[in-house]
């Protein structure tokens, strides 16, 4: 074959060879979320969306988890329907997030559970992939095929990505939506028809229905409508463009609008009929705006969307006490969200960023409009997490997209003008992909090499063991033939679902806590680092003390020695006294009041149970006195601004009014 019919070979197909390589790169993205997950247990809120999305798709029925809209929930619920799970289809009664997750255990664990939770995992993963194929488009129509291979490579070996990718979980498919939702209007931009106008609003209204977080879209795209008209290098009659655009975003929001309503069964009611909800959560919540209120009041938006939006918003505005760089601060620091971007990005990836602020600086003149639409979206997303005291990865990744899109970009503009920089972006690309692999499958406990990778992550960065671990601590064990051991977990199902032969304790499971410990103890390092339980909690005794080992990066600390948990046993005799107090049995409740008392004295939180215990049941003298004393010890805590506390002193205080009178 001629050197000419080679070319006119290549010429021909062109277009099938170049999106080869994107295929290429989405088959490696599913291999490493399909191999990751498989390694992991079911994480924290996964059995709650899977039960949610079934019922959903099963009865119709929308008042379990509605502070997670479906669309994400029923794609990994779909699989489950050819295996025909039981399930009532009575509306949920519960009203605490508690009740949602136990049920959603007893339901997941009474049925086949291993196999419905990798098939939902697959399920979900088209998000990942789905992202994958959206950097790629992306790129490659705001700028040209080099940045499209960048950004997808970067994407593809992002190890947040890949951390939620796999998971059922609503994090990485609101980060696609998003995604989809700019690009389709940047389109529009370009090309201002009718379809793509129509394909925005329905891309807007599918983040809406992903996540409730996904309503930053909207001030996205008024602010990209907004600004496009006034960065034209000799902008002119910039108001009339803008009304325009403001009036093309109304028909957007339209759009979304009628999809919310399609999303979520075309009726207002979250259970088939006129069922409302028990917990009503919307009247008692001060700080819910009052628009959501007329919303509900006529109709304007279905019930459960409502309600999740107003759970939703209300842990939005938490300002509480955050652990952040081995620090406990009172609220979120200004630099909290620079510091996770930067310890849960990769070092190749952190030298990436400095070289392409110059590299987008250059791009600008000729590229406004692409440069202002990746860099708009991605702040507008870290400011709606500013100051929030749920600030954490999973939060800021619909900012990552954007984030990488704009790396490559500017890297692959210093490489077209110094090629020794395309040698350099190159070799920090192969360094991206290297540290990302060396991390698998922990990435859910990533850190760079700077802060010593997942295995010392834990020191700086609070919940990193979201319940994953359990298999490769299972694996750990028979490893060193560890005999007798205890495992303290902060989560709300038993490990021994996974063949772990310890003893397990939590403040949620029903199994007995002893006042000491002695020989190895795994404990959940969300544990370690968690403000919001009460102190001292459960792992206290291991909070100054130096690890053995860790298990999977480090989700889980391992411990060896002797240990006093006489807290722990506390907490276990005030659940015991709650439960006997709710079953009508006041005179056992005290007994295991007073036992609570007697184990941890000093916790402001035994007593402060105590004192509401015995202000209903006990003697009035008593009553009193031990909520002088609880109060007391609030008063001197000095994270007493934490919400739960707060409103635990509130309790206390009010009930010390009433025994006064």
């Amino acid at each position: 074959m001629s050197s000419f019919s080679i070319t006119t070979w290549l010429r021909e197909r062109s277009g099938l060879l170049e999106w080869s390589v994107p295929t290429l790169l989405c088959c490696a993205m599913l291999g490493q979320l399909i191999l990751s997950s498989n390694r992991l247990s079911q994480t924290a809120d996964e059995a709650t969306h899977l039960y949610s999305g079934y019922r959903y798709l099963k009865c119709g029925d929308l008042t379990v988890s509605p502070e997670h809209p479906p669309l994400a929930k029923i794609v990994a619920a779909a699989p489950l329907l050819s295996m025909n799970f039981a399930v009532t289809c009575a509306p949920f009664r519960g009203g605490t997030d508690l009740q949602q997750s136990l049920e959603g255990f007893n339901w997941l664990f009474a049925q086949d559970w291993r196999s419905a939770v990798s098939r939902a995992r697959l399920a979900v993963s088209v998000f990942a992939v789905g992202l994958c194929l959206l950097v790629w488009t992306t790129a490659r129509q705001m700028f040209d095929l080099a940045t499209a291979v960048v950004a997808t490579l970067l994407v593809v070996f992002e190890p947040n990505v890949l951390a939620f990718g796999g998971l059922i979980m609503t994090d990485v498919p609101v980060t696609c939506m998003m995604l989809f939702a700019v690009y389709v209007f940047y389109l529009w931009m370009r090309n201002r028809t009718a379809p793509f106008l129509l394909l925005a609003g329905l891309a807007m209204g599918l983040a809406l229905i992903t996540k409730h977080s996904g309503l930053v879209v909207v001030p996205i795209i008024c602010v990209l409508a907004v600004i496009d008209p006034m960065i034209r290098p000799t902008p002119r009659r910039v108001l009339l463009p803008v009304l325009r655009n403001l009036i093309a975003v109304g028909l957007i929001c339209t759009v979304a609008f009628a999809t919310i309503w399609a999303g979520y069964g075309m009726r207002f009611s979250a259970y088939p009929g006129k069922v409302q909800f028990q917990h009503t959560s919307i009247e008692l919540k001060s700080s819910t705006p009052q628009a959501l209120l007329v919303f509900e009041k006529y109709h304007v938006l279905p019930e459960a969307y409502i309600e999740g939006f107003a759970g939703a918003f209300s842990i939005s505005r938490q300002s509480g006490p955050v652990f952040m760089a081995g620090k406990i601060y009172p609220h979120a620091p200004w630099f909290s969200i620079p510091f996770y971007l930067f310890i849960r990005s990769t070092s190749a990836m952190v030298g990436l960023l400095a070289l392409a602020v110059f590299g987008m600086v250059i791009a600008f003149e000729r590229r406004r409009r692409e440069v202002l639409f990746l860099l708009v979206p991605a702040l507008i997303c870290m400011a709606a997490c500013f100051r929030s005291s749920a600030i954490g990865i999973r939060y800021l990744l619909p900012s990552i997209p954007f984030v990488l899109i704009a790396i490559a970009a500017g890297c692959v503009e210093l490489a077209r003008r110094r090629c020794w920089l395309a040698y350099v972006i190159a070799l920090l690309i192969v360094l991206h992909a290297a540290s990302s692999l060396h991390a698998y499958p922990n990435y859910l406990s990533y850190a760079n090499e700077f802060w010593g990778g997942p295995a010392e992550a834990y020191k700086y960065l609070p919940v990193l063991d979201a319940g994953q671990a359990y298999p490769e601590a299972k694996a750990y064990l028979e490893r060193h033939s560890v005999g007798a051991c205890w495992l303290i977990t902060g989560w709300q199902w038993d490990p021994a679902v996974y063949g772990i032969p310890c003893h397990t304790f939590s403040p949620y499971l029903p199994n007995e806590i002893p006042t000491r410990l002695s020989g190895t103890v795994i404990v959940s390092s969300s544990l370690i680092t968690d403000v919001r339980i009460s102190e001292p909690n459960l792992a206290a005794p291991f909070k100054k003390v130096v690890s053995k080992d860790k298990i999977a990066g480090s989700a889980l600390l391992v411990y060896e020695g002797d240990f006093d948990t006489a807290f722990g046993a506390a907490q276990h005799e005030l659940v015991l006294m709650m439960a006997f107090a709710s079953a009508g049995q006041p005179a056992v409740a005290l007994q295991h009041g007073d036992r609570a008392v007697e184990l941890s004295p000093d916790s402001s939180y035994t007593r402060g149970y105590h004192c509401l215990l015995l202000s209903t049941f006990g003697p009035p003298d008593a009553a009193l006195k031990e909520c002088l004393t609880a109060q007391s010890m609030f008063l001197r805590d000095p994270m007493r601004e934490e919400t739960t506390r707060k409103n635990f002193l509130f309790a206390v205080a009010d009930k010390l009014g009433q025994l006064k009178q």
